[in-house]
């Protein structure tokens, strides 16, 4: 397996000898896999790229050097270097190191080994059992890594990724191909976070492995506040657009365009010819096994639910379920099955209404608050329904 290890470079005349030698040492152990670097320098004005000639000049050498004319920013450096890694050098896999050893090259190995156990994308972790920040680092620093960190995993809860500012990873060619255009825009704290959140995004389950991460000793750090402003603001912008083209968020929104049906149904047609005129000649209240009921507000409101069934049953056709969509004689089957498969949700509705209409008593408004919690009660209802027998979505 051919693992490259990328380094991006921007003045690091100080550090990327040292870096170099120190990887090339840990590379010794191990073994069957080869192992080349690539530091891909934004045109160092310090002469970082002549340190790294001189270093490919030794016999046996394995170093490879691309110097890009102007600098574009991490995101651009990083692609550009992983496009050659893998285009050019055959790469299976890379590894993002950082010229300041502020990575831990002694957990190469551990990559290597996932790697070439079949795993697609492998991240260092700070924040896991065994990892750690600097000591040194201020307060004001420290609070930012561990409540930037906290604020995305919230976010992405469900995904159990533990360091999504971490610059330290390795994907294959296949999760590179996949993400590359997504992440090659962003700089600083964005682009750590893109090349983490990407591959998640697109169904890649990570695995991590922790380190200490290390305070640079030479040099400066390339990272400022605005990054990490930037940086949220892509997160939230990333979960906004992962809800809203989610399957349960569109299911949701027809739920919700029934719903509307329904409500301007009941309001403008059935309550005032139902509920005001009584042209049904029901009471207001009867009896049932001493329970109280309102007929009157039943009628009206089974007759609404069924213009919002009609309505949010094509919405989800249309949109929601389009990947599955329906047409013909499936279509009208799925529609009567679809009556069947709501009644739960239905009754949900109805008993609701009818006890908070016992204790409450009834009106517009009321009416209106009742049918809006038995909707969201249901909602759930329908949601696993859909997918398992009208559309039968099985993921």
């Amino acid at each position: 397996m051919k693992v490259v290890v990328i380094i991006p470079t921007y003045n690091e005349v100080k550090n990327i000898k040292d870096c170099i030698e120190t990887l090339e040492g840990v590379f010794v152990r191990i073994k069957n896999h080869s192992m080349p670097i690539l530091v891909a320098d934004d045109s160092s004005p310090d002469g970082t790229f002549d340190v790294v000639k001189k270093l490919m000049k030794r016999s046996g050498s394995n170093v490879h050097l691309v110097i890009k004319k102007k600098k574009e920013g991490l995101g651009a450096a990083y692609t550009n270097a992983m496009d050659y890694a893998f285009h050019k050098m055959n790469a299976d896999a890379v590894i993002t190191f950082d010229a300041d050893l502020s990575h831990d090259p002694e957990i190469i190995p551990d990559f290597v080994r996932l790697m070439a156990g079949g795993a697609k994308f492998v991240c260092g972790t700070r924040y896991k059992k065994g990892g750690s920040i600097p000591d040194e680092w201020g307060l004001h620093r420290k609070f930012l890594s561990y409540v930037g960190n906290l604020f995305i995993r919230v976010l992405y809860f469900g995904s159990g990724f533990s360091d999504f500012t971490s610059g330290y990873k390795a994907i294959t060619k296949e999760v590179y191909e996949k993400i590359k255009d997504k992440i090659k825009v962003h700089t600083g704290y964005t682009f750590a976070i893109s090349a983490n959140l990407e591959p998640l995004r697109a169904g890649y389950k990570a695995i991590e492995i922790p380190y200490k991460f290390r305070e640079r000793t030479e040099g400066a750090s390339k990272m400022g506040a605005e990054y990490f402003v930037k940086a949220l603001i892509f997160v939230l912008q990333c979960r906004v657009t992962d809800i809203m083209s989610s399957r349960f968020a569109k299911v949701f929104i027809a739920g919700g365009i029934g719903a509307l049906a329904q409500f301007i149904s009941y309001g403008f047609i059935f309550y005032p010819i139902i509920e005001v005129r009584n042209l049904l000649n029901l009471s207001v209240q009867s009896q049932f096994l001493s329970f109280t009921t309102h007929p009157r507000f039943l009628y009206s409101q089974l007759l609404s639910i069924e213009i919002g069934l009609i309505t949010a049953f094509l919405v989800n056709n249309v949109w929601a379920f389009s990947d599955k969509k329906l047409s013909g004689l499936p279509l009208i089957r799925a529609f009567f099955k679809n009556h069947l498969v709501v009644t739960g949700a239905i009754v949900i509705q109805i008993v609701i209404a009818q006890l908070l209409g016992a204790f409450f008593g009834i009106s517009l408004i009321l009416g209106y608050v009742y049918q809006i919690i038995g909707i969201l009660a249901g909602l759930f209802w329908n949601f696993y329904f859909y997918k398992k027998i009208i559309w039968k979505v099985t993921k």
